[in-house]
């Protein structure tokens, strides 16, 4: 691959990436075309995206042998595949090298007639029956299991294309079975693997190993097939079980799971202690009630939790939850943040904290990392009286069989924990922090 440093984008990767021979071996291959498809398995952070995505894609369509061809850049959902290549793609290329962009289908035209696409595979038949000479997919183990077969592999058929497939392993799914085709030498097919501690520094892996549980952390960081756990919440034990007195110089934490009928709207009541270097969460109070509207959850916040408490009204509360809570889910005129917002703006100093939920496994990889990480420090507690709902989603709670969601057939539980998962993923995601909304109100 000929990297071409063509605006200030192209920043100098790391040395060990640059020089690591599985990926000089991935690279050797796709120049000579050697496969059709290309399947690595890799840690986080090791480069799998930026070099056989980003930079990959952009080197070809600035090569004049290749002109007119059509390539596509995918992740599982529309959301996802933006924020993963949209920004960069435009980065990386030149201005004058571009004859056009179309912000709304996120494709980039270049002037030889080569063409880049950013898609998400769950509205992938948007874009079938066109010509695909080549396609990056990254989080394939989340893309469903039929996205390739059904609709990529008869496309690229057509051109004699290729295909690579990027990711983090996720049990024996569907990656796992195209990961093995390439292991096993079935032709056409190739196979690679490499783990962060190949990349980054010692002091990186540490900080990494701190921030996550040990199964997440053999699964992000090592990329191993062998970490499926069967309970979501595998962090949790006995001793996350902690009552603490509440502190009434500290803001109060709202994580909000918002809801309507049946399942409860589920809101928890914590607070966030710094000791040392460390931030210690402690959950105070789970409320969850069923047929209830978002107003009603804030009298009851307020008149039957805050007014009777010992130390006095908050002087500051942090709410957070996701995109969901900004639509008409709870029966209410306004949306769910609105109605927060307006009533408690005359009592005190609040602020919202929210951010678009992309992945439900990584926002519960967060938890986990927080009630036990792979260094055995537990850094969130709840008390065992006052949130006894909460403890029992995370002691049953179970995933679906696409392993990608919880199983939601109780309606009353998976709604506090996914609020604690909010709190988690948006204070101590295992991911950089996406674009957030937030508002301050005195």
């Amino acid at each position: 691959m000929k990297h071409r440093y063509i605006t200030p984008r192209w920043f100098k990767m790391n040395e060990r990436a640059v020089k690591h021979p599985v990926q000089n071996k991935m690279e050797s291959d796709f120049k000579q075309m050697i496969y059709r498809n290309y399947i690595i398995a890799a840690g986080r952070r090791s480069y799998k995206t930026e070099r056989f995505a980003k930079r990959l894609l952009v080197n070809l369509c600035m090569d004049d042998d290749l002109d007119g061809r059509r390539y596509f850049a995918g992740a599982p959902t529309k959301q996802q595949a933006k924020e993963i290549f949209w920004d960069d793609l435009k980065k990386l290329t030149r201005k004058k090298d571009i004859k056009k962009i179309s912000e709304t289908t996120m494709k980039i035209h270049y002037i030889n007639g080569c063409t880049i696409q950013v898609i998400g595979l769950k509205e992938f038949r948007r874009v079938q029956g066109q010509l695909m000479h080549g396609i990056v997919i990254s989080e394939y183990q989340d893309c469903d299991p039929g996205v390739y077969n059904e609709s990529i592999e008869p496309m690229i058929n057509d051109t004699r294309g290729w295909c690579i497939k990027e990711g983090r392993p996720f049990g024996k799914n569907h990656f796992f079975d195209d990961f093995l085709k390439g292991r096993h030498g079935k032709k056409g097919w190739q196979s690679y693997h490499w783990t962060s501690e190949d990349i980054l520094s010692k002091e990186q892996i540490e900080e990494a190993k701190a921030n996550l549980a040990k199964p997440d952390y053999e699964r992000e960081y090592k990329a191993s097939f062998e970490t499926l756990s069967q309970s979501p919440y595998y962090g949790y034990g006995e001793k996350n079980n902690k009552r603490t007195e509440i502190l009434p110089q500290l803001p109060f934490i709202i994580a909000c799971d918002f809801n309507a009928g049946d399942k409860p709207m589920s809101w928890v009541v914590g607070q966030e202690h710094t000791q040392g270097k460390d931030k210690i969460t402690y959950w105070h109070k789970a409320l969850s009630f069923q047929f209830t509207n978002t107003i009603t959850m804030c009298k009851i916040l307020d008149e039957d939790y805050f007014m009777k408490l010992n130390s006095g009204y908050p002087r500051r509360i942090i709410f957070y939850g996701d995109y969901a809570g900004r639509k008409h889910t709870s029966n209410s005129s306004y949306s769910d943040w609105e109605i927060i917002e307006n009533y408690f703006r005359n009592k005190t100093l609040i602020e919202k904290r929210i951010k678009p939920c992309l992945s439900i496994r990584d926002s519960i990889a967060a938890t986990n990392a927080r009630m036990l990480n792979s260094r055995g420090e537990r850094k969130q507690f709840a008390d065992p009286e006052n949130c006894e709902a909460l403890i029992k989603d995370w002691l049953y709670c179970s995933w679906k069989d696409n392993g990608r969601e919880l199983d939601d057939r109780d309606p009353l539980r998976t709604h506090l924990c996914r609020a604690v998962d909010y709190y988690n993923d948006y204070e101590f995601s295992i991911k950089s922090k996406p674009n957030t909304e937030s508002f301050r109100t005195i």
